[in-house]
């Protein structure tokens, strides 16, 4: 994605656009999953005087206005721009996070169902991933 497309999703989202910002989505928009450590090491090469802090707040800025998710697993906050439902496997035995679309409609439509407004769904499955294919 190039930075005049990530300056109009941000100003869109009336967020203010920063140098800082802009490398952190530029990051997230490669695709996968990081943890905010893993941003703020990638974002230091183009921003050497960026905080840790700040990487964090600039996510959780992103994250409230819907640019961003996060997911949790096994201890450790992961980050993504991959915003349509799908499921993060935890693959344990590759140490690594693969994404697998499903239509995750019907269990929207059931929680609303019951009485729930579903703000954001994260599905996570923790696996041994050692014979699947991507």
């Amino acid at each position: 994605m190039e930075d005049e497309e990530i300056v109009k999703l941000l100003r869109e989202k009336d967020l203010r656009v920063t140098p800082q910002r802009l490398a952190i989505m530029k990051v997230l928009m490669r695709g996968g999953h990081y943890t905010g450590e893993q941003i703020f090491n990638e974002v230091k090469k183009i921003e050497p005087s960026i905080s840790l802090s700040t990487v964090y707040n600039n996510l959780e800025a992103l994250e409230s206005v819907g640019l961003v998710k996060s997911f949790e697993s096994l201890g450790v906050t992961w980050y993504e721009a991959r915003l349509e439902p799908h499921v993060n496997v935890i693959c344990i035995d590759k140490k690594d996070i693969v994404d697998v679309d499903v239509d995750a409609k019907w269990l929207q439509d059931l929680l609303e169902k019951k009485g729930y407004k579903v703000i954001s769904l994260n599905l996570v499955a923790v696996a041994e991933c050692g014979r699947s294919s991507p």
